[in-house]
C-alpha cells in the first residue's frame, strides 16, 4: 500500500512539473552564406600529394548552401537530425606543378577541381539544467553527436601519367564518421516570443580535429511558425585514407521553422 502511494505521489509530481512532460516536434530550413578558406591533399600510387590552397591554387570561391534540421524534444531529452549538401568547384591555370591522387598536373595548364559531400548529423542532448521560471525558460545540457561526411574530391586537367603527357582526371571518394561532444543552451525571452539558442561541439584526436559552433535568435510572429537568423562556424582538419581536408566555413544564415 505504501509503495502504491509513493508511486502515485511521484507520478503527480512529475505531471505537475511542465518540464517532465513537455513535448515539441519541429523542422527548420535555412540558407547559409559562409566564407570558405582552406586546403586539400590527395595521396595515391605511393606518392604524397601536394597540399593545395582551395582559392589560390584551384580558384574555388565562396558558395551558399541550404541546410535543414528536424527535432523531437520530450522533457529534458532532445533528439536532432540535420543535413546539408556541399558543392564547391573551381577552374584555374596552375602556377606550379601539382601532384594529386598519384597524378602530376602540369604548371601553366588549366585544372578543374571540386569538393562535394553530404553532411549528416545525429545529436542527442540532455538538459542537466532546466529552469522554466528564469526569463521565459532556460536550459543547458551536454550533447553527444555523430557527424557523417560522404563525398568526393575531383581534379582534371593537363598532366602526365608514368611520364606520358595528356589529359588526366582523378576522382576519390571518402566517408568520414566523426563522433563529437559538446554543450547546448536555450534562453526564452519576451514571454517566449523570442528565443536564443546556441550549441558548440567538437573533438580532437590523433592529429584530427573538428569544431562546430552555432548560435541563433528565433522570433515567433504566428503560432507554430518561427523566423530565425544565426551564425555558424565550422572547422575541419581530417587526414584519413589518403585524403586531407583542412578548411573553415563561417558566416550568417537565415531561415524559418515550423514547431508543434
Amino acid at each position: 500500500m505504501r509503495r502504491n502511494v509513493s508511486l502515485l505521489a511521484l507520478t503527480l509530481v512529475l505531471l505537475a512539473h511542465p518540464a517532465a512532460w513537455a513535448f515539441e516536434v519541429g523542422a527548420k530550413a535555412a540558407y547559409w552564406l559562409p566564407k570558405f578558406s582552406g586546403e586539400f591533399r590527395l595521396d595515391g600510387s605511393g606518392l604524397r600529394g601536394t597540399t593545395v590552397d582551395a582559392s589560390d591554387h584551384l580558384g574555388i570561391d565562396d558558395e551558399n548552401f541550404f541546410f535543414g534540421e528536424a527535432w523531437l524534444w520530450v522533457g529534458r531529452h532532445h533528439l536532432t537530425l540535420a543535413g546539408m549538401r556541399v558543392d564547391y568547384s573551381g577552374s584555374k591555370v596552375l602556377s606550379e606543378e601539382i601532384v594529386f591522387g598519384g597524378r602530376t598536373f602540369s604548371a601553366s595548364g588549366r585544372a578543374e577541381s571540386s569538393l562535394e559531400y553530404t553532411m549528416l548529423d545525429l545529436a542527442y542532448q540532455y538538459d542537466l539544467i532546466d529552469l522554466e521560471n528564469v526569463l521565459a525558460g532556460f536550459s543547458l545540457g551536454p550533447i553527444l553527436q555523430v557527424k557523417y561526411l560522404d563525398g568526393e574530391l575531383r581534379m582534371s586537367g593537363e598532366g602526365s601519367v608514368n611520364g606520358a603527357g595528356g589529359r588526366v582526371s582523378v576522382t576519390e571518394s571518402f566517408q568520414f564518421p566523426i563522433p563529437l561532444v559538446g554543450l547546448g543552451a536555450h534562453v526564452g525571452l519576451v514571454g517566449g516570443w523570442v528565443e536564443a539558442r546556441g550549441r558548440a561541439v567538437g573533438i580532437a584526436y590523433q592529429g584530427d580535429a573538428l569544431w562546430e559552433v552555432q548560435a541563433e535568435v528565433a522570433l515567433t510572429p504566428f503560432p507554430f511558425l518561427e523566423v530565425l537568423g544565426g551564425y555558424r562556424h565550422f572547422v575541419i582538419d581530417v587526414d584519413r585514407d589518403d585524403v586531407l581536408l583542412d578548411y573553415t566555413q563561417t558566416g550568417p544564415y537565415v531561415g524559418a521553422a515550423v514547431v508543434f
